[in-house]
């Protein structure tokens, strides 16, 4: 309900006792809002021109100290600017004179102002950054004409505030007065009136006021720098609506006095100082691969620092399949981690193994920034992965022979030749044989894993025509995928340049990616093996829209017996390890990107042939 409506309607049912008392409240009302108006209007102006100056001045003092720094072109383009704000303001304060003695104090701003600009713009001549490192005369210049031409200048901007200030105090204190004159005679001429009527105008008056006399002393509060200062909204009235529209001005008082400078600097700082901390080499790039910024673990694997910003990490990376890892993530569509294969790196004086993870770095929008690429040190897990496999290759071939001789049991059981078998007890031996033929591959996986991690099995490497070696493989594998209800989409350009790689353990490599994307692949989704150059290698994809592989999993899919909770595949998780080892045998490397519920891209990269 407005204050207008409320008055009338008051007015309604006393309009005979109440009506000169009302008319004359409303007449000292009007009077008392028109002195708090004229606070606003004259020196409101002023006081905010007078702030401007100051913070102008002071920035224009920063851009000399700028200067000294070296940063010639930085504090160019801050005095203009700077400059341009100062006189902007002082313009707005000569056009909005309004106390005694400010015409005066404008002039003398203006002979301050053109006295400091000519002190500035002699000193600006020099060259700041010889000075700065051979003399201290420069130095000296500053604080022996420009400091004290500040101060005076700004003494000057102080006396514009205080002086406008000032008036708005009196001006408070005169409203207040009024208000202590209204509310006094409103009680003198309600004395003659019935209980009600005085209750009322009393009730009113109270309603009135309270808000104009917290917003004004809100003001004062503003006037004398507390900006943080919030007017209490009382009513939803006229006044709460001035009270919303004050808090609304102080707010872009706020905003002008704060800069997003010191926020930068701090959040800036604060990474880098958790970059340092980090063991583990942190490299950062732009869109274009180019390093921004990496840590000091990451200066021993990429060079110091002031020759490596600036450069594509294709450039500065020891091996070519650190810098695949950084164009896999920074072409990759969504914002899941790329992990490559551990690599054999020296890191603070020893070798180490340490294994890639690259990740996109994305805004708000989607727009791509960059890509964040760590090399997490695994040489400690490797040293345990190969006891156990040793361990286990041991067990396997220990299992081998009474394995045989059960299965050569059963199959002489089945074959009748110990005597005819009931339909039940043949089940059960079909089931007991199934399963023994799951266990012999396991082992036979282990085995053959434990070779390629010995390097038993040597790469014979070929030089392979890359586009119609990888139709050739489609064509064999189209069935299989149409047979699962799949959609196989077949990328491969004709113009693909020669791979050297070894044929065998490349069409494993392949079976086994393209297989686990059969098996953990619903029904209706759609299957895709693409291939495309990069940084003077092949990479080809094997793309599912399946499941997904949950974030937890992905550092170490490619581990043995690794399987997620929901995977369909039917192994023991042995074939994604020999994958990689099949990839690093011929001088490639795996990786992989997914995200739950949008599917997996297993990407092998290989040498281009020479």
């Amino acid at each position: 309900m407005n204050l207008r409506l409320k008055l009338l309607l008051s007015y309604l049912l006393f309009v005979l006792a109440l009506g000169a008392l009302g008319a004359w409240s409303a007449w000292r009302l009007r009077e008392l809002s028109g002195v708090a108006q004229l606070i606003i209007s004259e020196n409101y102006d002023s006081v905010v021109a007078a702030q401007e100056m100051k913070e102008s001045l002071e920035r224009q003092d920063s851009a000399a100290v700028i200067r000294l720094l070296g940063q010639t072109e930085r504090a160019d383009t801050q005095l203009r600017e700077q400059r341009a704000r100062f006189d902007a303001a002082l313009e707005k304060a000569a056009n909005n004179i309004t106390e005694p003695g400010e015409t005066e104090l404008i002039a003398k701003l203006r002979n301050e102002r053109e006295a400091y600009y000519r002190s500035v713009d002699a000193w600006w001549q020099a060259d700041g950054r010889v000075v700065l490192n051979e003399a201290a005369g420069f130095r000296s210049r500053y604080f022996a004409e420009l400091e004290p031409a500040f101060h005076r200048l700004r003494g000057r901007c102080d006396e514009l505030l205080q002086l406008n200030q000032g008036a708005m105090r009196t001006k408070s204190a005169r409203a207040a007065g009024v208000a202590r004159r209204s509310l006094w005679l409103t009680f003198v001429l309600a004395v003659g009136l019935i209980g009600v009527g005085l209750a009322l105008a009393f009730y009113l008056a109270r309603r009135i006021v309270q808000p104009i006399v917290a917003l004004t002393a809100t003001a004062a509060r503003i006037a004398g720098g507390d900006l943080g200062a919030r007017a209490e909204i009382l009513s939803r009235d006229e006044a709460g609506v001035l009270a919303v529209e004050f808090n609304r001005m102080a707010a872009r008082i706020r905003q002008l006095r704060q800069t997003d400078i010191g926020k930068l600097v701090v959040a800036q700082q604060t990474t880098a100082a958790a970059l340092d901390l980090l063991n583990d080499p942190v490299v950062v790039t732009d869109e274009q691969g180019r390093i921004t910024s990496l840590n000091p673990a990451a200066e021993a694997v990429f060079g110091a620092e002031e020759h490596s910003l600036g450069k594509t990490v294709t450039e500065t990376a020891p091996d070519q399949r650190l810098a695949s890892a950084v164009v896999e993530a920074l072409k990759s569509p969504a914002s899941g981690e790329t992990f490559g294969t551990a690599l054999p790196l020296a890191l603070n004086g020893s070798l180490g193994t340490l294994r890639p993870r690259a990740k996109p770095m994305r805004d708000g929008a989607g727009q791509l920034l960059g890509a964040v690429l760590l090399l997490e040190n695994v040489s400690q897990q490797q040293g345990l992965d190969r006891f156990k496999t040793e361990f286990i290759a041991t067990a396997a071939q220990a299992l081998q022979e009474p394995l045989l001789s059960v299965q050569m049991d059963l199959h002489a059981v089945l074959a009748d030749e110990l005597g005819a078998l009931s339909d039940q007890q043949r089940d059960m031996l079909y089931a007991c044989r199934e399963d023994s033929e799951k266990l012999e591959r396991i082992m036979r996986e282990l085995v053959e894993l434990t070779e390629l991690e010995a390097g038993a099995h040597t790469p014979v490497l070929k030089r392979l025509a890359a586009s119609e070696w990888l139709c050739t493989l489609a064509e064999a594998w189209q069935l299989q995928i149409e047979a699962a209800d799949l959609t196989f989409l077949r990328e491969l350009p004709a113009n693909l340049p020669a791979i050297q790689a070894d044929p065998e353990m490349l069409r494993r490599v392949l079976g086994i990616l393209l297989g686990n994307a059969i098996e953990n692949t619903p029904r209706g989704g759609t299957l895709t093996l693409s291939a495309a150059t990069s940084a003077e290698q092949l990479v080809i994809a094997v793309a599912d829209t399946g499941r997904g592989i949950p974030p937890e999993y992905l550092p170490r899919i490619f581990s043995r017996f690794v399987k997620t909770p929901d995977s369909a595949a039917s192994g023991a998780g042995l074939e994604l390890a020999i994958a990689r080892r099949l990839a690093e045998a011929q001088g490639g490397h795996l990786g992989v990107q997914s995200q739950v519920g949008v599917g997996t891209v297993f990407s092998l990269t290989l040498p281009l042939g020479s």
